[in-house]
């Protein structure tokens, strides 16, 4: 009986210390993407592609080529601050692959955000719109052929195709000049 006493006193001297603490902060490192895969000659949904920034996190398109790729969150503890994660956002890439397909790469901190700051405590969502992969020539291997990599993409100009160009699309109730960067 004494020990569980002592186990409790310790533990009442400690709930003002757990009381007090700062939980660490949440950093949503990249925005959400989602859009449809469709093939560039055909126009058709290609399903199961799959696109990811890490094994953990990773998506792969429906039976209609839509998907939907999470933010990446992590928590702002000792050596991880708000630095620490816009340079992981700096450099993130958004990797898309699938059989018969040329590969894709896309620079996260190259995509076009609805608002000109990216709020990192704060969920940003990105409509890839329709995203057009390229089919291989016959015979060739989806490994024998290097990512297409896409620095940047920003919205979509008025003259500008999806299909034609990798831009976003700008939403109906935006138009191009509204939407930064463009």
């Amino acid at each position: 009986m004494r020990r569980y006493k002592q186990i409790a006193s310790i533990g009442i001297l400690m709930l003002p210390l757990v009381a007090c603490s700062k939980p660490p902060t949440e950093y949503h490192v990249t925005p959400t993407l989602s859009g449809q895969f469709v093939d560039s000659q055909t126009e058709q949904p290609i399903a199961n592609v799959t696109v990811y920034l890490t094994d953990e996190y990773q998506t792969s398109s429906d039976s209609t080529g839509n998907f939907t790729l999470p933010a990446m969150v992590s928590y702002g503890v000792r050596k991880r601050n708000k630095d620490y994660f816009e340079r992981i956002y700096q450099y993130a890439d958004v990797m898309v692959e699938v059989d018969g397909y040329q590969r894709k790469l896309f620079n996260v901190d190259g995509l076009a955000l609805p608002t000109p700051d990216f709020d990192m405590t704060t969920t940003a969502a990105i409509e890839m719109g329709k995203v057009y992969l390229t089919p291989l020539p016959e015979g060739e291997q989806v490994y024998g052929k290097v990512y297409e990599y896409i620095a940047t993409m920003s919205y979509c100009k008025p003259n500008e195709s999806q299909r034609q160009v990798d831009c976003l699309p700008v939403t109906s109730s935006q138009n191009s000049g509204q939407v930064s960067p463009n």
